[in-house]
Order: structure tokens, then sequence, then C-alpha cells
């Protein structure tokens, strides 16, 4: 009788820490594998951010799915064009600005971060920068996000010194990447509203530095072009070059040319003019005057540019006249 007592008392106590675990860690495991099966209740999951802007907007502008009716009755024409301007999250919209993307500049956008990226334009509004005729013209419209979107990669980029669209987008237009980041840095640093208290050795340095600046100044100077330039990207995506064209000439002054190790360093020599080492003399001196036209330090002077610039110009025709130098020598003693 004591042995079937103490079986009993043991299996009343193994049911009951059966049950205490089962409270604690049945939920957990639960959570985990829902989250494993569907993703969907991931706060952080896009689809289910795109959900929920939906259903808020729903909410919020009155609009109702019911048989027979449309969804837009009772609702004011004001209230209508305003949620069908922010319902973007996904679909064709998305499809098209990643095709464009990847068809111009060979790059591709994943669809996450492009939902994302139209979330943002949502909550920020960006579509009010465009004049009331290219808010109607759907090309306009996707024109500007499509610039829009690689104007915000790219400064992600640069903050992030790492290179991906920005080198695709360099290679088309014909200028390193280097290059190209230094021009969108110094357009940034122009635009940002306290310019006046950032000293023009920081706007023109030679290297990148955006991440030492406060995110929301940033910020700010970038939306000051989205403002300013947002017209202009809608007419044509070939804009957004053209108006970084001053920035480029800047940066194409700044870019850090490499330096020579030794006064027989003809490899480094050869890269500093953009030739190579087995190109006959003749055509290096074509390369070199070339180059050394357009770092001169008097066209600085002659345009009238920062001060600054004048003065790493005279440092980088310095180099460029040094390589030159040192290849000559090299070359003639080869012939």
């Amino acid at each position: 009788m004591h042995l079937n007592k103490d079986i009993i008392v043991r299996v009343i106590l193994s049911l009951v820490f059966l049950v205490i675990a089962g409270g604690v860690f049945l939920p957990m495991i639960l959570i985990v594998f829902k989250g494993k099966v569907s993703g969907s209740d991931n706060e952080d999951d896009i689809d289910h951010l795109i959900k929920r802007q939906k259903e808020r907007l729903r909410s919020q502008y009155g609009i109702k799915d019911t048989p027979g009716t449309s969804p837009f009755d009772h609702v004011s024409p004001a209230a209508q064009k305003i949620f069908q301007e922010t319902q973007w999250g996904g679909g064709a919209l998305v499809k098209e600005i990643q095709f464009e993307i990847n068809k111009n500049y060979s790059y591709t956008v994943a669809e996450s971060k492009i939902n994302a990226f139209i979330l943002l334009c949502e909550k920020r509004n960006y579509l009010q920068y465009l004049s009331n005729e290219n808010q109607a013209i759907s090309l306009a419209v996707k024109n500007y996000l499509i610039i829009l979107l690689l104007f915000f990669l790219l400064i992600e980029e640069i903050r992030e010194k790492k290179f991906f669209i920005m080198e695709t987008i360099s290679h088309k237009i014909g200028i390193n990447s280097q290059e190209l980041a230094l021009a969108l840095q110094i357009k940034l640093l122009l635009s940002a509203s306290s310019k006046k208290v950032i000293k023009e050795e920081r706007i023109f340095c030679d290297s990148l530095a955006i991440h030492q600046y406060a995110e929301e100044t940033i910020r700010e100077a970038s939306e000051t072009i989205a403002k300013r330039e947002a017209n202009l990207w809608a007419k044509s995506p070939s804009q957004f070059f053209e108006e970084l064209s001053l920035a480029l000439s800047y940066s194409s002054i700044l870019t850090p040319l490499p330096k020579l190790k030794n006064k027989k360093d003809f490899e480094t020599a050869c890269s500093i003019l953009s030739v190579s080492s087995h190109q006959p003399l003749q055509e290096i001196k074509k390369q070199y005057k070339k180059i050394a036209l357009l770092k001169h330090p008097d066209k600085i002077v002659s345009q009238k540019l920062p001060k600054t610039l004048e003065k790493i110009s005279i440092e980088k025709y310095n180099q460029i006249q040094e390589a030159y130098e040192l290849i000559v020598k090299i070359k003639s003693k080869q012939i």
C-alpha cells in the first residue's frame, strides 16, 4: 500500500511539473515556430508593415470594401486622392522601379528595399515636391521615385563606404566611383542648412567624411536637393547627373592620386597618368597634356573657384608632373 502511495505521489508531482513547464516553455516554442513558418507576425517584416500601413490608411480615410458598392462611397474627393497616392506598397510600381534600375544601371534592388522606400515616401510626403502637372503623370512620378531611391542608396553607400550601385553608375557615366562619391558629398554639404558654419576645407576635402555629420544634417540636405530638383528628375533621370556636373568638376580636382614610393616607382607613375607601362612614349605624352590641362591650377583661378581647390590643385599638378618626368626618364633609357 505504501508503494502505491509513493507511485501516486510521483505521478502527481510529474504532472504538476509538466503543467508548469508547459505553461512556461510552450508559448515560447509556439512563437518561434509560428515566426519560422509564416514570418507574418514579425514587426520588422516589410510585408507585415505594408499591410498595417494600408489598414491604417483605410481606417483613417474611411475606406470600406462592401460588396456591390464603391469603396469610396461617402469619402471626400480629397481623402480619395490622398489614399490612392499612398497605397503604393507592393504591386506593379515596385516591379517597374526594380526593372528600370536594373535595365539602366545594371543593379538589382530587392523588392523589400523598394517597398521600404515607398513607405518612407508616404511618411515624408515626397510627392508634394512635384508640380500638380507632374503628380498627374505616372511616368513623371516613376522617374522621380527612381532617382530619389538611387540618391538615397548612394548616400547610404557613402556613409558606409561600401560601393555597389556607385560602381555601376560611375561606370555608366565614365568616371571613377571615388569621384562620384566626392561629388555627391560636396552637393550634400553645399545644400546643408548649416553650411555657413561648415568650413570650406571640410566641404572641399579629398576624402569621404559625411559619416562625421549628424544624420539629421544629411537628411535635411538630401531633402533640400529632392525638393529643389524634383521636377527636373521627373522630366528625365539624366537631369540628376546634369545637376551633379558642377560638383563633379570639383571632385575631379579633389580625387586623390596614388603617391610615388620612390624615384623609380614606374608602376605608380603610370597609374597617376592612367596609362599602361607598355604604351609608347608619344601616347603617354598626349595623355599627360590632357590631364595637365584638366588639373592645371590656372584653370581654378580663372574660374574663380574656392581657394581650397586652388591649393589642392597645385598639389595634384605637382604629383602629375613628377610622375610624368619619372616615366619619361625610364622610357628614354629603354629606347
